[in-house]
């Protein structure tokens, strides 16, 4: 599964991405992260402890992709890759621009969406909001190309701890620049939306529900997938067994090609293979689905 991270320079992503390994790292309901990449775990968790002590890493417009592995009590489940993207590429609007193409090809491909908003820009920079609109207008378009797939997104709405969610007006403020885009979503089966506010500063709070939102969704579109599969291999394994037949074997034989019999072989064989991968995945599912059930979703 390939998740794109986006959104504009000094949103938090960079913020974000440390304090969301390490609090996976720690463990979400039995839910892990791990990594082979010993470079990217010892920048992740030191980039963490700077955070958590009031350190905070300079914004990077550097992209970057991470490989991780989703563990579910102890066992590796889900192998996805973290691609984040430099914030300059939201601000190129030449057709021809390098960072804005690739950017565009990404969303097309991605298994999953998370967009970065900084919560106290939309709520002091008049500018901030046609900002919002033109990095909704990107993602909105690139889901457009897109093939009907099953595709988590998500708004992080980051330095929510820095504006005022309760007030009268903040769902206009701070959801009404998303609007167009959650209605067109809402309009989508395949598209499964959700909106999350985080703080990703010494004290963080839900820096964990982007990517198990967008995992449980990635895991659901694999265990679909399999399911299907199994079901095929099992109703072509049905079909040969009934077309199976001494003469049938025997004249295989002679001919030199699979018989019947062999065919239903192989395929019960290919659907016990799928399944084995399959029944690991409905525990993780089941219990993410109890974990992100109150979780804002569109």
């Amino acid at each position: 599964m390939d998740i794109v991270m986006l959104g504009h320079h000094a949103a938090g992503k960079t913020s974000y991405l440390s304090l969301m390994y390490a609090a996976m790292c720690d463990g979400v309901e039995g839910m892990t992260l791990s990594t082979a990449d010993t470079t990217a775990h010892r920048v992740l968790t030191s980039g963490a402890r700077d955070i958590l002590s009031g350190r905070y890493p300079r914004p990077s417009d550097r992209p970057r992709a991470y490989d991780f592995v989703l563990r579910h009590d102890g066992a590796d489940v889900f192998p996805f890759r973290w691609k984040d993207h430099r914030g300059g590429a939201l601000t190129e609007h030449r057709s021809d621009s390098r960072q804005a193409a690739d950017l565009h090809d990404d969303l097309v491909a991605a298994d999953g969406i998370v967009l970065f908003v900084d919560a106290l820009r939309l709520d002091t920079d008049p500018e901030a909001a046609e900002a919002v609109r033109r990095l909704t207008v990107r993602v909105h378009q690139a889901l457009a190309d897109r093939e009907e797939t099953l595709t988590p997104l998500v708004i992080a709405l980051t330095k929510a701890d820095l504006v005022d969610l309760g007030a009268d007006d903040a769902e206009d403020r701070f959801v009404g620049p998303f609007r167009p885009l959650i209605e067109a979503v809402a309009e989508t089966r395949h598209i499964q939306g959700a909106f999350i506010p985080l703080v990703c500063g010494p004290e963080p709070e839900n820096v964990a529900l982007p990517v198990l939102w967008t995992l449980r969704f990635g895991i659901i579109g694999r265990a679909m997938r399999l399911s299907a599969s199994i079901d095929s291999l099992m109703a072509s394994a049905q079909l040969a067994d009934q077309r199976d037949t001494l003469w049938d074997r025997v004249s295989s034989w002679w001919d030199d090609v699979p018989s019947w019999a062999a065919l239903r072989d192989r395929d019960r064989a290919l659907a016990a293979a799928e399944l084995s991968l399959l029944q690991p995945l409905v525990e993780p599912a089941e219990r993410l689905g109890e974990l992100l059930e109150d979780i804002l979703s569109f």
